[in-house]
């Protein structure tokens, strides 16, 4: 079960989310292993999966199909991505290089997307969700503000919402992931490290 937490201030955007992948053998035995899951896209974006384990190449394939195309600036990726990853979705299923794994949240797939506008003074910073329950197409766009959650965690959403809120700096906002990472690893094997992180600010992407 990947967690993704991403915010926004006006420093920038913060990103995080574990590492640990499951997946299960012929017995129905469950297996860990590491992968990341965060991947910039050009210089000032950044695209985070979860879910189903196919996620990951699809965010690889968006990444390639981005730069290839040399979109510049998050409005022109967010207006790409929706469409790009529902057809490599939809690619994957008819072609069988995938089974839904009905085991606990494993059938839902989706993306995070977040990056820094060229365009806009008012908007410089922009985050976006898809996602899709049990191979449903196309991948639906899910309404967020100034932070993201997912999957959700009440009491983490309230309290990164209010740290984005307030403003707080990007260093306290990921400081806040990193312990709620670390607090759910604790109690959930199936979230685990290395801990990915990233910001966004008018420099571009990096990775922490």
């Amino acid at each position: 079960m990947t967690q993704i937490l991403s915010g926004i201030s006006s420093e920038g955007i913060m990103v995080a989310t574990d590492s640990m992948a499951t997946t299960f053998d012929s017995n129905g035995e469950k297996h860990h292993f590491v992968v990341d899951k965060l991947f910039p896209v050009g210089s000032h974006a950044f695209i985070v999966s979860g879910g189903m384990g196919i996620s990951v190449e699809l965010s690889r394939r968006f990444k390639q199909h981005a730069e290839e195309r040399r979109l510049v600036g998050i409005e022109a990726i967010i207006a790409a991505a929706g469409a790009h990853l529902s057809e490599q979705y939809r690619m994957a299923l008819i072609e069988g290089g995938i089974q839904l794994e009905r085991h606990d949240q494993l059938e839902r797939i989706y993306f995070v997307v977040g990056g820094y506008s060229f365009r806009s003074q008012d908007v410089p910073y922009q985050l976006a969700v898809w996602g899709s329950e049990a191979g449903q197409l196309p991948l639906q766009r899910i309404g967020v503000g100034a932070s993201v959650m997912v999957p959700r965690a009440l009491s983490g959403e309230v309290k990164l919402s209010r740290l984005c809120n307030e403003d707080r700096p990007l260093e306290e906002i990921m400081a806040f992931a990193r312990e709620f990472l670390q607090n759910l690893a604790a109690s959930n094997p199936d979230v685990g490290p290395p801990f990915r992180f990233g910001t966004v600010t008018p420099s571009g992407f990096t990775k922490v």
